[in-house]
């Protein structure tokens, strides 16, 4: 699939879900359409809502300090017996942004419902973000802080800010986990079967506690000694990270 193509799926899906909205749902018996499903991030830090300037103690000993969480959410797809149904190739999630997005589904049975965390590699990398609509999650606008070069990607995901390692208020040591490239992208999928009705609504919602993504069973990442990685600079720690996202994170139908 080209971007031109996504593109165009993309603003036909928005002018019809706005159509829809317009319109309403039909009352039986003339019948009604779609239905719509809604994507929440539902991130947590230290059990609360995930802002920057917000600390918080994690599993080292250490006290965060917050000051940049931001993620690609991308291939966003319904599946089905024949495979996948696509419904954005990528959003984008930063700390304090709203932080759900609605879709246009069609009525049937469906056997599962994913997202990945991060960049589809059919768009990651050798892509210029110039092909996209400037406001577009992938576009120029829409990956600013979030885009390494043309040949190297999209960054999936950054989680940085300073850290006091005295058990005292001295935010001063510098933590930073900047994750890309094909290989850390993750899929996270509802695995079970639904139905849609016509006109129906459904929610899912992403859930992940950010402090448990420094930690897979028995290996901590502690930021006193492991605190950056860029993927390609670190790639033992920034694969210690996505081992502890994909465990942290769960995908929810509420």
């Amino acid at each position: 699939m080209n971007a031109t193509s996504s593109t165009f799926r993309f603003f036909f899906a928005s002018t019809v879900l706005i159509g829809i909205m317009a319109t309403g749902c039909k009352p039986e018996p003339m019948h009604g359409g779609p239905g719509t499903l809604t994507l929440s991030a539902n991130f947590s830090f230290d059990g609360d809502s995930v802002l920057v300037g917000r600390t918080a103690l994690d599993a080292a000993g250490n006290r965060l300090r917050l000051e940049t969480f931001s993620i690609y959410l991308g291939g966003i797809e319904l599946l089905n017996d024949t495979g996948a149904v696509r419904l954005s190739d990528a959003e984008r999630w930063d700390a304090g942004a709203p932080n759900a997005w609605s879709y246009i589904v069609e009525p049937g049975t469906y056997s599962g419902f994913r997202a990945h965390l991060g960049v589809p590699t059919e768009y990651n990398t050798d892509t210029d973000p110039t092909i996209w609509p400037n406001d577009h999650p992938l576009g120029v606008n829409g990956s600013a802080g979030m885009f390494w070069s043309w040949n190297t990607g999209y960054i999936f995901s950054k989680f940085d800010g300073k850290a006091d390692t005295t058990g005292g208020e001295n935010f001063i040591h510098p933590y930073a986990f900047h994750i890309g490239g094909d290989p850390q992208l993750v899929e996270i999928k509802y695995n079970e079967p639904w139905t849609v009705a016509e006109c129906s609504t459904h929610e899912f919602s992403l859930e992940g506690e950010l402090l448990d993504f420094l930690v897979l069973g028995n290996d901590t990442i502690d930021v006193r000694e492991d605190n950056v990685t860029h993927t390609g600079d670190n790639l033992g720690l920034a694969e210690r990270y996505v081992a502890g996202q994909q465990a942290a994170v769960t995908l929810v139908k509420n």
